[in-house]
């Protein structure tokens, strides 16, 4: 598996409500699971690249955002559909307090993020597909 269906969470995998971080917020879009179950189906690995300044604006934690994650795959292996891995970014250059307040390369639309997973998994990148909901994806 070299190629990988790259997901952005709010809006591509659930709705987006705005720093979404409980189970009990969480919509997921129609067709989710099928178009992830078809990118299995074609060898596709599964991987979430979500800008997460919610935890750097200190809205919620690391530990929630862990919590819902472990909740969201466990929700697509109920539809058998694994997701091979979640990248995260917790900063924001302008909003994040503390040590959030930084323009990280892993914050979209820099590539940090996709280039992890491209190291963790060998990926082949130009073969890849990415689905974001807005330009900066």
């Amino acid at each position: 598996m070299n190629t990988a269906l790259i997901l952005d969470r709010d809006g591509v995998i659930n709705e987006d409500h705005g720093y979404v971080h409980r189970k009990e917020d969480v919509v997921f879009i129609e067709g989710i699971f099928d178009l992830s179950r078809a990118a299995r189906d074609f060898g596709m690995r599964l991987i979430v690249v979500t800008n997460q300044a919610g935890i750097g604006r200190q809205y919620y934690s690391e530990n929630n955002f862990q919590i819902l994650s472990a909740w969201m795959r466990d929700e697509f292996l109920r539809e058998g559909i694994r997701i091979d891995r979640i990248y995260h970014c917790p900063y924001h250059p302008i909003h994040g307090i503390g040590q959030y307040r930084q323009d990280s390369f892993d914050r979209k639309p820099n590539p940090g993020m996709i280039i992890a997973a491209k190291r963790d998994f060998a990926l082949d990148l130009a073969a890849s597909v990415l689905v974001g909901d807005r330009e900066s994806d």
